[in-house]
């Protein structure tokens, strides 16, 4: 299924925790995870030294895919 990412409120200049970046953009932690893996963008750490996600390198990689992202699909179809 295409997904339209949520990106109108993200800053270029804020480094977002994963699970701040999950709830912001509608993806999955388990889904940011796979697209760093991918290379598509770089985790960095936090101020806490958690893993987060430059704001910069996302919106970039969001706005080459047009802000579209192939999701799989849970549960029973509707």
């Amino acid at each position: 299924m295409e997904y339209e990412m949520k990106v109108k409120d993200l800053d270029e200049g804020t480094d977002y925790p994963i699970d701040v970046l999950a709830g912001m953009t509608g993806l999955g932690m388990d889904t940011i995870r796979k697209l760093e893996r991918e290379g598509k963008f770089k985790f960095v750490r936090d101020r806490d030294g958690a893993e987060a996600v430059n704001g910069k390198q996302f919106l970039d990689w969001a706005r080459s895919v047009n802000n579209r992202i192939e999701v799989e699909t849970s549960g029973s179809p509707r």
